[in-house]
C-alpha cells in the first residue's frame, strides 16, 4: 500500500522455520478460538464507550449529508509519493475479513477505509450511514467511480458480481464510458481480471465459512447501494503521513457531530514510521467509541487482522516512544505475527 522503506522492520518479518509454521498452522483453530471471547470482549467495551459518547439513535441525515458535501470538497493530496513496488493494487488479497465481521457488525455511522474492495465489504457489516475512501494512488481513486456506477446500476449482488465477468463485460463498458469516457475504460480494463478474481475467491471462502458478505446477501449489498445512489460514498485521493486530505476528513466529521465507526487501514503502518503528519492526522479523527481494524503480513502466508479500541489507538499514536505499529502491536519472547487470525490489543494495555 504505501511505499516501501528497504528493511524496514526485518526482523519483524522474518520468516518462521519449518517447524513454527506448521506449529502456527496446527494451532490455529484453537488459538482461534481462545481469541474470540477477547474479540466478543472487546466489541462490547467499544459499544459500551460508544453508547456514553453519543446519544441513542442513528445520526440526523442532514448531519451526514453536509459531511459528505464538505468531504467531497476536499482538495486531494496530489504528492503523495512512489506507488508501493511500483503496482496499481486494484484488488485486495486480504482473504479472511470473514474473521472480524462479527467484530464490526453493526458499528454504524462513517466507515474510513483505505484500498480498493475492503471498504464496501466492511461497510455492509458495520451498516455504515457513508463511507469514506482514501488512497495515495489515483487509480484506485478512479476504480471507486467504476464501483459507484455498477453499485448504482446493479439491483443487488448477482447483478453486480456480472459486471466484473465476461458475461457482462459489454454492459459494464458502457456504465464505465458513461461515468468517465476513455480514460475511465483503461482503468476498467486494467483492473476487471484481478477484481473478477477477487470476488470469485471470495465467494468460495465466504461460502465455506457460511458467512453472509456484501456480495451474497441481499441485505448487506443494499446498504452499499443505498449509500452509493444517495451519494454517502466519497473517494479521496490521500495519505495518511501528510497533512491535508486526512485531516480536512477529520476537520468535517466534527464539524457535523460524527464520529468514525470503524477505521480501517489494512496493511499500510507496515511502511512507514510514524511522522508528525501521520500522528495529527489520527487524533483529528472523531475515533472515540469507534475501532479500528488493520492487518500485518503473517506465517503461512497471509494476514493477522488487529482490532484496536479508537480512542486507545489515539493514545498510542500520540506518545513520542511509539514510533511504528510493531509497538502497538506488542511481542511476547518468541512470539510472531500469524496469519488467519485476529489479535486484539488489550484496551487495558497504556502506552509506554
Amino acid at each position: 500500500m504505501r511505499r516501501l522503506l528497504t528493511g524496514l522492520f526485518v526482523l519483524a518479518l522474518l520468516p518462521l522455520s519449518a517447524n513454527a509454521e506448521r506449529s502456527a498452522a496446527d494451532g490455529f483453530v484453537a488459538s482461534s478460538r481462545a481469541e474470540s471471547g477477547v474479540v466478543d470482549g472487546l466489541v462490547a467495551s467499544a459499544r459500551s464507550e460508544r453508547d456514553e459518547l453519543v446519544a441513542p439513535g442513528r445520526a440526523e441525515p442532514g448531519a451526514v449529508d453536509g459531511f459528505v458535501a464538505a468531504a467531497r470538497a476536499l482538495a486531494a493530496d496530489v504528492e503523495t509519493g512512489p506507488l508501493t513496488n511500483g503496482l496499481h493494487y486494484f484488488a485486495s488479497n486480504e482473504r479472511d475479513l470473514d474473521l472480524v465481521a462479527d467484530a464490526v457488525s453493526g458499528l454504524g455511522e462513517v466507515v474510513v477505509a483505505v484500498a480498493a474492495d475492503p471498504g464496501y465489504i466492511l461497510a455492509a457489516w458495520a451498516d455504515a450511514r457513508a463511507l469514506v475512501l482514501i488512497d495515495l494512488d489515483p487509480a484506485i481513486v478512479a476504480l471507486h467511480r467504476i464501483y459507484a456506477a455498477f453499485f448504482t446500476a446493479a439491483a443487488g449482488p448477482a447483478e453486480f458480481s456480472r459486471l466484473w465477468t465476461p458475461a457482462g463485460e459489454a454492459e459494464a463498458r458502457a456504465l464505465v464510458e458513461a461515468a468517465g469516457g476513455a480514460e475511465l475504460l483503461e482503468i476498467f480494463t486494467a483492473a476487471r481480471p484481478a477484481v473478477a478474481r477477487r470476488f470469485a475467491e471470495l465467494e468460495r471462502h465466504m461460502a465455506a465459512k457460511g458467512r453472509a458478505w456484501l456480495l451474497s446477501d441481499a441485505t448487506l449489498y443494499a446498504r452499499v447501494a443505498r449509500m452509493v445512489r444517495a451519494g454517502r460514498v466519497v473517494a479521496l485521493r490521500g495519505d495518511f503521513t501528510r497533512a491535508g486530505t486526512v485531516a480536512g476528513v477529520g476537520e468535517a466529521l466534527r464539524a457535523a457531530g460524527l464520529r468514525v465507526g470503524l477505521l480501517y487501514l489494512s496493511n499500510i503502518e507496515q511502511y512507514f514510521l510514524y511522522t508528525p503528519e501521520f500522528r495529527e492526522n489520527v487524533q483529528g479523527l472523531p475515533l472515540a467509541g469507534g475501532q479500528v481494524l488493520r492487518t500485518l503480513p503473517g506465517r503461512p502466508a497471509g494476514f493477522e487482522y488487529i482490532l484496536q479500541q479508537g480512542g486507545q489507538f489515539q493514545a498510542w499514536a500520540a506518545h513520542p516512544k511509539v514510533r511504528s505499529v510493531y509497538r502497538i502491536r506488542g511481542f511476547k519472547k518468541g512470539e510472531h505475527l500469524v496469519s488467519r487470525r485476529v489479535h486484539v490489543v488489550d484496551p487495558s494495555r497504556a502506552p509506554p
